[in-house]
């Protein structure tokens, strides 16, 4: 009954080896094919602050006023993060981001 045992105990350890290899192919598989890293954001005060100084940079150098979407999407995420709102303030900024880049015509970018 003992040797049973030990088989499927080395059965069981030899499965598991091969499956954690074959996990360690797909995950390097994988880390080969990704073409960049990927840009980690965070719900900070700090992102805020950088998203809203991206957004002014880009209204400063419009050749038309940015559309009253945007600016009210920028007062609100501004407000939203003064007040400790970051994650609300970050999506509103982000949209507005998105909104003021699409908008703009391809030559200005």
């Amino acid at each position: 009954m003992s040797s049973l045992r030990a088989l499927l105990i080395v059965l069981l350890l030899l499965a598991s080896g091969l499956w954690l290899g074959m996990l360690d192919q797909k995950v390097a598989a994988q880390q080969t094919h990704d073409p960049a890293p990927m840009e980690v954001t965070t719900d900070t005060p700090e992102y805020c602050v950088y998203l809203q100084d991206r957004l002014h940079t880009l209204e400063v150098a419009a050749v038309a006023p940015p559309p009253h979407e945007v600016t009210d999407l920028s007062a609100e995420g501004r407000r939203m993060c003064n007040h400790g709102q970051t994650r609300g303030g970050i999506m509103r900024l982000r949209r507005a981001l998105l909104i003021l880049r699409h908008d703009d015509p391809p030559a200005s970018r």
